[in-house]
């Protein structure tokens, strides 16, 4: 479990709150709910009146409809006045922007909602758990970079040689380090990254890597374009290196 993370009480008996202002929704999460064995018949709320509703409903499951989140300062606030709940962002869209938001208003997980229904009712019971948990479908991405995962850099070295199938005892070979180090920082990666075990993880590893290098390429052609588009016209862009 994570340092900060209370562990929760009779959380999942519970009635949830759905925080959405689009009911249409709400099929999908009745359906993990019922997978993963809790009250299946979220309580709808608007967004704007999250606040109030926390103030009369004591510990719960709070999912968060990814589309309608409340303000940074807001969220922030919310998780850290009812530390007994917890909250759970749901969206169909997991963006980098979005993790790096959860991560730093102390959300407990984002899940996406086109993860199949046996793994998204897995993350949701480790969440309940005590677990922080952040679930993408790798077939949709988009996935987050080590800087949003406040990686370190040991810690981005252990990922890139694990995505390239290396074992605990070569990484600690590269990184002129022992085994047992390796295994710390694998630990740590795993509570970071939500992953559930070394092929999951290095899959995340392979993932960031590919995004990276697209990110890359495309900064690359966006570059030459500017250069090319600054002496068509007679003159050059800023900050560009030929």
């Amino acid at each position: 479990m994570d340092q900060g993370i209370q562990e929760p009480g009779n959380i999942t008996a519970n009635r949830p709150i759905f925080a959405t202002p689009n009911p249409l929704l709400i099929a999908g999460v009745r359906e993990v709910l019922a997978a993963a064995g809790m009250p299946p018949d979220p309580r709808i709320v608007a967004p704007e009146s999250l606040a109030q509703t926390l103030g009369q409903a004591g510990e719960c499951l709070v999912i968060l409809d990814g589309h309608a989140l409340p303000d940074h300062e807001t969220l922030a606030q919310l998780c850290r006045s009812h530390t007994r709940s917890l909250f759970i962002i749901w969206t169909a869209l997991p963006t980098p922007e979005l993790l790096k938001v959860a991560l730093d208003c102390g959300v407990h997980g984002l899940l996406s909602t086109r993860l199949p229904l046996d793994e998204a009712s897995d993350a949701l019971l480790r969440i309940c758990r005590g677990e922080r948990v952040f679930r993408f479908d790798p077939a949709y991405g988009p996935i987050p970079s080590s800087r949003h995962l406040q990686l370190s850099p040991r810690e981005r070295k252990v990922l890139v040689e694990l995505a390239g199938g290396a074992t605990n005892a070569s990484i600690a070979a590269v990184l002129k380090t022992t085994p047992g180090t390796v295994k710390g920082c694998l630990s740590r990666l795993f509570r970071k990254t939500g992953t559930r075990g070394r092929r999951e993880l290095a899959q995340l590893g392979q993932a960031m890597l590919r995004t990276s290098e697209q990110n890359r390429s495309a900064a690359g052609a966006a570059q030459a374009s500017a250069w090319r588009l600054g002496a068509a016209a007679g003159r050059l862009p800023y900050n560009i290196n030929p």
